[in-house]
């Protein structure tokens, strides 16, 4: 019997080892031995009446007890944003760096078979030549990367329980998203593969469906988010450098004493209550940088749709990202009208016809969104901690420094503990570090 298997074993003897006598593990064996002596059918049936009575009657903790792990290869960026945005499913993300023109671009068939098909495909391909132009004349591929469009193909390694994964796929066929429909192909697509080892675990009868039930997940297709645009229009004009502190909270049994004794002593008692200081930011933040943001599964976030920066791009033209060693390159003007050029062919395709929701795929990574970021005491000095290491891609290591100041302007008793990683953990944990750990200790 494979793991897969196995997984749904635990979650129906699970089940049953809430109301009876004997372990879920004794059960466990109880039910691979019926199955030896019974019909697949007999079987089947036994294990749908507890998941129809638990996991379908919203006992999500039971759906908790599975376990699935998928590679996805080749799947467009468009893909992977959308996975990464539940909090409780978990990635390793083939990096954009890595992206090859080789690879491709995926091309809805609407639009690879409209009129505007091949100079939409020659449009994309410019951005890997423009990629290719800039690393070779040393501008850094994390940079150079911005350009590329939704549609790039890379890959990822998603790993997620039944709850989550059904928290997904109902995501993707909510009446208030525009999903793109690779999108909703792919997740339809691991649903199904998870189920062909799964009997119970996605069916109707035993899934549950109350979106009320899960814990909610920023919305990039989303379309529209009222609060996220009164938001924006409130606190945007007032943002420094793109990040602009919304609010804070931090209880005064919190003390310079009890941070002391959290991080240097690593009392993890300490380390717990500082998950009930809260800081609430709002920070503009390119796709790429978004990417790896809502990627901080312990951050609370929430997302402007992506239809509505695009909209804002069009109209304001004010949405596009240019990453420094591009701004002081030969490359600045050739950049920003590459940028452009991929906006306009949205706007083109949708005045063709074509759903915005397919194609948004050739919107870049350049584009600016507005994220609403939660984070806690703690996040501000381990999360905070990642993100300012120079090891970390330059834009988000510049939206987590102005976090770390603003955090330390209206809270002293952080300073000097939201800092670099190297600094809070006292090594650096990097196999090349840069040394500043070292310096910092000399001063």
């Amino acid at each position: 019997m494979d793991s897969l298997h196995d997984s749904e074993l635990d979650c129906v003897a699970g089940a049953l080892g809430c109301f009876k006598e004997k372990s879920s593990g004794q059960i466990r064996e109880d039910l691979m031995a019926f199955r030896v002596g019974h019909s697949e059918k007999e079987y089947l049936k036994k294990v749908k009446g507890v998941m129809k009575n638990s996991f379908g009657r919203g006992h999500g903790s039971v759906g908790d007890q599975s376990d699935f792990v998928f590679s996805l290869e080749n799947v467009p960026r468009s893909v992977t944003l959308q996975l990464c945005l539940p909090e409780f499913l978990e990635h390793l993300q083939q990096s954009l760096r890595r992206a090859k023109p080789e690879r491709g671009f995926y091309t809805p068939p609407e639009i690879a078979n409209s009129a505007m098909g091949d100079r939409t495909q020659r449009t994309m391909e410019y951005s890997f030549k423009l990629y290719d132009l800039m690393t070779k004349s040393g501008i850094p591929g994390e940079d150079a990367r911005y350009l590329l469009p939704l549609n790039t193909r890379t890959n990822i390694q998603t790993k997620g329980n039944a709850r989550e994964l059904s928290h997904l796929l109902t995501m993707c066929a909510s009446e208030w998203q525009m999903m793109p429909d690779v999108v909703f192909r792919v997740i339809k697509e691991m649903i199904l593969e998870a189920g062909k080892n799964s009997l119970t675990l996605f069916a109707n009868y035993a899934a549950n469906h109350e979106l009320l039930a899960w814990y909610p997940s920023s919305q990039l297709y989303a379309k529209r988010n009222i609060t996220m645009d009164n938001l924006i229009a409130l606190n945007g004009p007032k943002a420094k450098n793109g990040v602009v502190l919304l609010g804070h909270d931090i209880n005064p049994a919190i003390t310079r004493q009890t941070l002391e004794s959290g991080v240097r002593g690593r009392e993890e008692a300490e380390l717990a209550n500082l998950k009930h200081a809260h800081f609430e930011f709002l920070a503009a933040m390119s796709l790429a940088c978004f990417h790896q943001a809502t990627r901080q599964r312990t951050w609370n976030q929430s997302v402007e749709p992506i239809y509505s920066a695009v909209r804002a791009d069009l109209r304001w033209g004010n949405r596009m990202y240019i990453p420094s060693s591009i701004e002081r390159s030969n490359f600045k003007e050739e950049y920003a009208v590459q940028h452009k050029n991929l906006m306009t062919c949205f706007r083109e395709l949708v005045a063709l016809g074509i759903p915005e929701s397919e194609a948004v795929g050739v919107v870049p990574h350049s584009l600016v969104v507005w994220d609403w970021i939660h984070v806690n005491g703690w996040n501000a000095i381990h999360a905070i901690g990642k993100r300012t290491c120079k090891k970390a891609q330059l834009e988000i290591r510049r939206v987590a420094w102005r976090m770390a100041q603003e955090i330390k302007r209206v809270a002293p008793i952080f300073d000097g503990f939201v800092q670099p990683q190297c600094v809070i953990y006292g090594k650096c944990p990097e196999i090349d570090g840069c040394g500043y750990g070292d310096r910092m200790k000399k001063k």
